[in-house]
């Protein structure tokens, strides 16, 4: 039997310990913002945490197909290793890009896809 291999846009429970400072903790829901051939290749997943302390940050985006009312707070990204995580769900279709639009100009990348609508969100 093959451990669960995280994939895009899964919802997973993995855990956020230890911290160093204004990271989110604990084991808590994350959406994998990774392609499934890189968390294969590195046994690494790329997530944004999930949360129910919901604070109207400009770069939380609301995720409805959890107990509660949530949002993917796409300004945390992290890297973590995927082998204790556990799948929990798949996001709605609409969440991963709701999220890579907040991130992409949040790191200054905003430039590279000048020839699509704008973002909803602007960094300097």
């Amino acid at each position: 039997m093959h451990p669960y291999l995280p994939k895009r846009n899964d919802i997973i429970f993995i855990d956020f310990e230890p911290v160093k400072g204004k990271e989110i903790g604990k084991v808590r829901p994350a959406l994998v913002l990774s392609s499934e051939e890189y968390n294969k290749k590195t046994g690494l997943v790329i997530i944004c945490p999930i949360s129910t302390s919901i604070r109207g940050g400009e770069t939380e985006v609301p995720i409805n197909n959890l107990e509660k009312p949530s949002v993917v707070t796409a300004s945390l990204i992290q890297t973590l290793s995927w082998r204790k995580s556990k799948f929990a769900a798949v996001a709605e279709p609409a969440v991963i890009d709701e999220v890579l639009a907040r991130l992409i100009p949040l790191i200054g990348a905003a430039h590279l896809f000048s020839h699509l609508d704008s973002f909803p969100v602007k960094y300097a």
